[in-house]
């Protein structure tokens, strides 16, 4: 573990893998923390490559939010935090976000195109969907003033749905160290995505680009995903039979199909 200070917020992150190929850099999910890449990494996800995840700010032990907040921060926060630990040597990285992580890495390849040689986003979470945002406002004050814990159920209900619970020991991990997450970052992150709207940007993105949805992932659905595909130059979509968390519902498929891309030709 090392411990940076970037964009004025302290963050914790790990090297992982190692090898010669492009470094890696993972973006974890809403509620998750570094160690939800714990299943993919064990599957392979990184043998051959250097690999950096991070805590996001305010999530796992990395410092918390208070105050103002939004993509924008976030996108200069992992600018910074590349910058921090020297990751890639000032070349352009290879990029995986799921979820609200993909969208962030969408945003990311946006905002840093130059930074950026080939991406992968599954789930993507961009914004700009009037009902959601009004969800996720709603849970965030729900979170504030009662807690994680309360809204666990409800959520893992649709985001990891009983029949994608088939190692009961790793949903009970994931379980627990989604309770324990800080409820006011964890707010400031829902009303950050209730915010966004990437759909303006994906234009700006040069990356190759790898867009991913899961045939089991009600919260972005294949259609919903395909279009974001369809608004970034050149990139490929695929569905795969899978849900909102690839890295910890299907990890070896999600290994295998990252690094498939970013090894190919």
């Amino acid at each position: 573990m090392e411990w940076v200070e970037a964009n004025d917020a302290v963050f914790r992150t790990e090297r992982v893998g190692g090898g010669a190929g492009t470094p890696l850099l993972l973006i974890q999910e809403l509620g998750g923390d570094l160690t939800s890449w714990d299943p993919a990494l064990q599957a392979g996800l990184c043998d051959g490559r250097p690999g950096l995840r991070f805590d996001w700010r305010g999530a796992g032990v990395s410092e918390k939010i208070r105050g103002p907040f939004d993509i924008d921060v976030m996108c200069a926060d992992i600018a910074g935090i590349l910058d921090a630990t020297g990751f890639g040597d000032g070349k352009p990285v290879d990029i995986l976000g799921i979820a609200l992580g993909g969208g962030v890495a969408i945003a990311f390849a946006a905002r840093y195109p130059d930074r950026v040689r080939r991406m992968v986003s599954t789930s993507s979470a961009i914004g700009g969907i009037a009902a959601t945002a009004e969800n996720l406002r709603k849970r965030a004050k729900g979170v504030e003033e009662n807690g994680m814990r309360p809204y666990c159920e409800a959520s893992h209900a649709v985001s990891f749905a009983e029949h994608l619970r088939t190692d009961p020991d790793l949903y009970a991990w994931y379980r627990k160290k989604w309770i324990a997450q800080d409820p006011s970052s964890f707010a400031a992150h829902n009303r950050m995505l209730a915010d966004m709207d990437e759909n303006p940007n994906l234009g700006k993105i040069k990356a190759r680009s790898l867009i991913l949805s899961g045939t089991h992932d009600p919260l972005r659905p294949p259609a919903l995903v395909k279009e974001i595909a369809a608004g970034i130059p050149g990139a490929e979509y695929e569905e795969l039979p899978t849900g909102h968390f690839i890295h910890v519902q299907t990890p070896t498929l999600c290994a295998k199909r990252v690094t498939a891309f970013l090894d190919a030709a």
